[in-house]
Order: structure tokens, then sequence, then C-alpha cells
């Protein structure tokens, strides 16, 4: 009964869920899709990607971004 005990355990590795935001040189805590708040918010306005990185024409996005919410204020 020994053996068989030995052969049915798997070495299964465990994996380390992230604990801070994925954007660039952001270490607060996340909230949502392992970004935090203010960064959640960029991703779903398109100022960056999933995996955390600027796109290309950042520049424009975050000043189209910008001009939205300034006349929210």
């Amino acid at each position: 009964m020994a053996k068989n005990k030995k052969n049915n355990q798997q070495g299964g590795q465990v994996h380390q869920l992230p604990t801070r935001c994925k954007a660039e040189s952001c270490n607060s805590k996340i909230a949502r899709m392992n970004f935090c708040d203010e960064h959640f918010t960029w991703f779903k306005e398109g100022l960056i990607t999933k995996e955390g990185q600027k796109p290309k024409d950042f520049d424009k996005k975050y000043n189209d971004y910008m001009n939205r919410h300034k006349k929210v204020s």
C-alpha cells in the first residue's frame, strides 16, 4: 500500500499570482486584471497594452484622454 501512495503523488508546480501592477514602473497593489485602479482605466482607454506597455501612439491617445477628462472636471 505504501508503494502505491508514492506512485500516485504528483509533483505539480505552484504558480505565484502577481501582487503588483503590470504597468511599467508601477508598484501599486493590483485591483483588476493585474492593474491598479489608475492603470486599469488607462488599459480601458487604450493607453497601455494588456502586457502593461505603452503603445506606439501613446502621446496621441494620452492627449485625447486628457482632453476628454478635462471637460468632465
